[in-house]
């Protein structure tokens, strides 16, 4: 690959011009849509809704673990007998 060392400096200011150009943008229309300031009226609550997922998480996690368990258990006892059919019907669907 070979560079044009002359085009290098045109490039950069290029860039340069478009970096400064959408700075200014973003500025103007952040004082033109009231962005910044305290009563606007938006909010977003994050915290209940991580909180709710948290838990919905805990239980799913602790009735899984409770499934395992129970099935260890039928498994050591003898008394786990799959359903052949259900298994090659969910292998066929994989």
């Amino acid at each position: 690959m070979r560079v044009n060392e002359n085009s290098i400096p045109d490039q950069v200011s290029s860039t340069a011009g478009r970096a400064a150009e959408s700075q200014r943008i973003q500025i103007d229309t952040a004082a033109s849509s009231g962005a910044g300031v305290a009563a606007s009226g938006d909010r977003v609550d994050l915290s209940g809704l991580a909180g709710r997922i948290s838990q919905t998480m805990q239980m799913l996690s602790s009735q899984s673990a409770q499934r395992v368990s129970q099935l260890q258990r039928d498994f050591r006892a003898g008394r786990y007998q799959p359903d052949a059919r259900q298994i090659a019907g969910a292998m066929a669907k994989a």
